[in-house]
């Protein structure tokens, strides 16, 4: 009984001291609880807002493309279309194909295709290179076409940079395929990695991952900022470092091995500025005015007679050559640039005579045999209303025909409209590289067939001055003046038409009807209008006062020459004013 009771007193006792164990440890295990859960918190915080993401960008959406296709990056800048969608180039067997109208339109627009061959064209005044698919450049194809259009038509990476000043690195081994294309050749500041860090779609450490850098990588800075730098990685990223990661810091100029073309150009070689007379001539008998329309023109040094005229689609020609003509100018004194036109046979289809090879060879072949039979010192093509979408066959012919000129010690010229934006495809800064003079019409601003207005007011004169001259070197530009106008006729239905009147024949009419003149400043002008049976005349008259205002403006602009459409309609005071060579 005294065992049971002593134990039952321990048990109370073990129990008493047990639960002032417990009591003690209940503060302590509560303490411990909120230290963990603060831990966890600050630990959130932590990864929330001081934590380096390490999520990574979804690359297949940073670049834009997939497959074989390649992202283009044009001076560290990708390459977009007008929607802002991606330009793609191709990756066929390893090699990097650029859109052909990509490459024309912001690389190197020399690139011809000849479609009639299915071969790409490239010429130099050293002449032309002609690349099959059979052709081979470091092992690949020169060019790939994956459809009908131009738009399907992709150029050998190693092809475009043969002939343009630009560097480039390719990434085609990785799944999101890129290349790295320069043309600009400045210098820019590069940079070395100081430890392993990622390179980050934005600025900042939450920013996903674009790649990962080892430490002593190369980068380059395109900006720098207080924390970051945008930088451009070895490996084809464009993305953000920060600035405690990099140092170093220098400056590279990059080099380029590219030979730039040294043009060389049959320019007279007296001294003199061209001044230009146009002798038309429709058929061999015409010859015969060749006396009357040079016998008054002091200061003239340059005639051309329109004597050959294109005739079918293969470039045929009808030939009004004279050898007597020729022999009679230079013992004038004149140079002779026979012309060639377009558009006095009929409608003849300029993509079938520009377009083919074949055809284009067959007509400059014939133009030079000719000139060298008569004895000419150069020719000039008048080809117009040739249709945008046969341009870029009519800058290869120019090319082409502006070659095979020199290599017959021939002088080459064209007449060009005033540069718009509609006519733009004529292209007088590509075909002025390979064409000696370019003679830039400015008349017919108003034409037969359109509104009243003044054939060739002051500012179409000096719009085709500014935007020639903008593209082509100066002394080989030549300014074309009319010397014609138009009497514009509306009758009482307000149907408009018009006759073209040469200037003297012009000034006869109006003196004839007692007209009176209105000198108009804008236009730099003089202007009358009569009524005659119910009919409106109007008149933008080309005189001596309005000549001299064109004039000044040609000389001013110090270009290269004067010509004038056509000899036979000026008075006589005009020639004093078109003489670029007087003292």
């Amino acid at each position: 009984m005294g065992r049971q009771l002593r134990s039952l007193e321990r048990r109370k006792q073990s129990r008493r001291q047990n639960g002032r164990k417990k009591g003690r440890g209940m503060p302590l295990f509560f303490l411990l609880c909120f230290v963990i859960v603060l831990g966890a918190g600050g630990f959130y915080v932590y990864q929330e807002k001081y934590a380096p993401s390490k999520e990574h960008a979804d690359l297949k959406t940073y670049f834009g493309v997939s497959g074989n296709e390649v992202a283009i990056f044009l001076n560290d800048e990708q390459e977009k279309d007008k929607k802002g969608d991606p330009v793609v180039a191709r990756c066929v067997n390893g090699g990097v194909f650029l859109p052909f109208e990509w490459v024309m339109d912001t690389l190197n627009r020399r690139f011809y295709y000849e479609s009639d061959a299915n071969s790409i064209y490239y010429t130099t005044q050293a002449g032309t290179e002609i690349y099959t698919t059979d052709t081979l450049i470091d092992g690949a194809t020169p060019f790939i076409k994956m459809g009908d259009s131009s738009k399907d038509l992709y150029l050998n990476v190693k092809l475009v940079e043969k002939y343009t000043d630009l560097r480039y690195q390719s990434f085609s081994d990785s799944e999101e395929k890129r290349v790295f294309l320069y043309t600009d050749w400045k210098a820019y500041t590069e940079a070395t990695v100081n430890a392993q860090e990622s390179v980050r779609l934005l600025g900042g450490i939450k920013s996903s991952i674009l790649t990962t850098l080892p430490k002593e990588s190369k980068v380059k800075i395109r900006e720098s900022m207080d924390t970051w730098s945008q930088v451009v990685t070895s490996d084809g990223f464009i993305g953000y470092l920060r600035n405690s990661r990099l140092k170093d810091r220098k400056e590279v100029t990059p080099k380029s091995d590219f030979v730039k073309e040294n043009f060389q150009y049959r320019t007279r070689t007296d001294g003199q500025k061209v001044v230009l007379g146009f002798h038309q001539v429709l058929n061999k008998t015409a010859n015969k005015g060749f006396e009357n329309v040079s016998a008054d023109t002091p200061g003239m040094n340059t005639i051309a007679p329109t004597w050959f005229v294109l005739t079918d689609n293969a470039g045929g020609f009808e030939n009004h050559g004279d050898a007597s003509y020729v022999a009679a100018a230079h013992q004038k004194g004149l140079q002779v640039y026979a012309t060639v036109n377009n558009f006095e046979k009929g409608k003849i289809a300029m993509d079938e005579v520009l377009g083919k090879a074949a055809n284009r060879q067959n007509l400059i072949d014939n133009l030079i045999a000719q000139a060298k039979a008569l004895g000419l010192d150069g020719l000039n093509i008048d080809f117009e209303t040739v249709p945008e979408s046969c341009g870029r066959s009519y800058v290869q012919f120019m090319r082409e025909f502006g070659n095979a000129a020199h290599a017959a010690e021939l002088t080459a010229s064209a007449d060009v409209y005033v540069p718009f934006d509609y006519n733009k495809y004529y292209d007088i800064e590509e075909i002025g590289k390979f064409l000696d003079y370019v003679i830039v019409m400015c008349y017919d601003e108003h034409y037969a067939g359109g509104e009243a207005g003044s054939v060739s007011s002051i500012g179409y004169v000096e719009r085709g001055i500014e935007r020639s001259t903008e593209q082509m070197d100066r002394s080989r530009v030549i300014i074309a003046v009319p010397f014609y106008t138009r009497v514009w006729k509306t009758d009482a239905n307000g149907k408009t038409s018009s006759d073209a009147l040469g200037a003297a024949d012009a000034l006869k009419w109006a003196q004839s009807k007692g007209a009176q003149f209105t000198w108009d400043e804008e236009l730099k002008q003089n202007y009358t209008e009569i009524t005659e049976n119910g009919v409106l005349k109007k008149c933008w008259m080309e005189d001596e006062k309005s000549m001299a205002e064109k004039m000044n403006a040609v000389r001013e602009a110090d270009v290269g020459g004067v010509a004038a459409w056509k000899l036979g309609q000026e008075p006589a005071d005009f020639w004093p004013l078109l003489n670029l060579n007087s003292k």
